[in-house]
């Protein structure tokens, strides 16, 4: 956890994610730009089609005030305060529209992974920045063809901020950006995108910290040195990872971009939800988002034709799509807000499930649960 026009591409890009921090929008320039939306009704008879947040929103994230942030694939950063929609941008100050990940430090400040670097929000400016070795990528499939190209954050319990790039990894100590040496990089027949690029970063409950490559399999390094998981060495259900996640037993879950699940309990790895037949788009089986809620369940967006999510009790996997009213389609982000709410961003708009139901989220209709 962040992006192109095709079904294949569209869920790698949109590893989008939200942000946090609520402010008074008098702080911040370029109010042109910035847009708000209140509920519209149906006329008569005729039924209104719902205004949802953006064309391929994300999940968002709940900050410490409460706003709800979401990112989106083209449309920047939105906000919702309780009572208005506010939209910032690149000429707010965002490295790019294109938003994959955002998290929030222990000091409130939002830091934004976006096509265009790594950005941060103080309350009152985004901040975007530079002070790293530029990335040169033929063929990104972002808004410019070379730039920094972000695809995922990570603030670990050091308070050092990792983050994931088309080419390679970079670490922020407070002060500079510097590239940390993957072990490994994909052939360019294995990798979807480019050979050094890193999907997804994750800290587990050791301090170890993972890396989901595109095409390499999956790095630990412990501090000092690193361990690389791959398919045909260890039985990792593909080399192209895109999310990771330690569950509360200690197994960890990588979501593939064309193999399906794969679960290691530490000593072995097994392979889940993994298509019966081979897609053209997806392989056998794209899953950019796994999310554990406090109740224990696994929930695991999918990302292909159909899209809809599994949700995993321990025991067995249940499915969700239309039919249970999340819609269908893909489902590239999953967040829990703090009353246990998960929600899920989708190429057809946000949802969220409130234990019962899924309910769609929209600028229209902006029920919160």
């Amino acid at each position: 956890m962040h992006i192109q026009q095709s079904f294949f591409a569209l869920p790698l890009i949109v590893v989008i994610a939200s942000c946090t921090a609520a402010h008074d929008d008098s702080s911040l320039s370029k109010s042109e730009n910035r847009s708000s939306t209140t509920s519209q009704q149906d006329t008569g008879n005729n039924k209104v089609a719902p205004v949802q947040i953006s064309q391929y929103p994300g999940a968002p994230l709940e900050d410490r005030n409460g706003n709800l942030w979401f990112g989106t694939v083209l449309d920047g950063l939105i906000r919702y305060d309780g009572n208005e929609f506010v939209t910032f941008t690149k000429e707010d100050g965002l490295g790019g529209n294109m938003i994959r990940d955002i998290v929030e430090d222990e000091e409130g400040t939002l830091w934004v992974a976006t096509s265009g670097g790594l950005s941060n929000f103080d309350g009152e400016s985004f901040t975007t920045l530079v002070d790293y070795e530029p990335i040169k990528i033929e063929n990104s499939f972002s808004e410019h063809g070379n730039h920094r190209d972000l695809w995922d954050i990570l603030i670990d319990r050091n308070s050092d901020i990792w983050i994931a790039t088309i080419d390679g990894v970079f670490r922020f100590d407070g002060e500079l950006l510097t590239r940390f040496s993957m072990p490994v990089i994909a052939s360019r027949e294995k990798s979807e995108f480019a050979p050094k690029m890193v999907y997804c970063i994750y800290e587990d409950n050791d301090g170890d910290i993972w890396f989901g490559t595109d095409g390499a399999g999956v790095v630990r390094y412990d501090g000092e040195s690193t361990v690389v998981y791959t398919s045909s060495s260890d039985g990792l259900s593909s080399d192209n990872v895109c999310e990771i996640l330690q569950d509360k037993q200690g197994d960890f879950w990588f979501g593939t971009s064309n193999g399906g699940i794969s679960h290691f309990n530490g000593h072995k790895f097994t392979t889940h939800l993994r298509n019966k037949e081979f897609s053209k788009h997806t392989g056998w089986g794209r899953f950019m988002s796994i999310h554990q809620d406090r109740n224990g369940d696994v929930w695991f967006g999918a990302s292909q034709a159909g899209g809809g999510v599994y949700r995993y009790n321990g025991d067995s996997f249940e499915y969700f799509s239309e039919n249970n009213g999340l819609g269908t389609g893909g489902v590239p982000s999953i967040r829990e807000d703090r009353s246990g709410n998960v929600w899920f961003g989708t190429t057809a708009g946000v949802y969220f499930f409130d234990g019962e139901d899924f309910v769609n989220f929209t600028k229209d209709n902006p029920q919160v649960p």
